[in-house]
């Protein structure tokens, strides 16, 4: 089977019906869509690269996405573990509920393994 974006984004709706009908919860559904969208896009990508058969990127391109990408999770995690204190030491209570905490991880993944390379590639 050939898989294309039309392959991945059919996944992608049937992911999130199913997960939605099992939990009850679109969030989950939601959820399931968005990794199965970041998995899918990510092996199309890479065999893509495979089928041109050539080095896209140079080393000192590799090493600048790799630098950005770290740079990217720990100012992520920073911010989340400075919300994560300040709510807990100040506040005392939990105002974040883990959904919303896994869906801002998918958007830190996504922002690390594809718009940093987008942008490295345009310079």
């Amino acid at each position: 089977m050939q898989v294309n974006v039309m392959t991945v984004i059919i996944g992608a709706i049937v992911g999130l019906g199913a997960m939605t009908l099992i939990t009850g919860q679109f969030q989950w559904g939601f959820l399931t869509a968005l990794l199965i969208i970041t998995a899918g896009f990510k092996w199309l990508r890479i065999e893509k690269q495979k089928a041109r058969d050539e080095i896209e990127y140079d080393e000192r391109i590799n090493d600048n996405i790799k630098q950005t990408s770290l740079q990217i999770f720990s100012f992520s995690n920073l911010l989340l573990f400075i919300y994560l204190l300040v709510v807990h030491q100040l506040l005392n209570k939990r105002m974040i509920q883990v959904d919303y905490l896994m869906i801002y991880l998918v958007i830190t993944f996504l922002i690390a393994f594809y718009l940093v390379p987008l942008i490295a590639r345009k310079r």
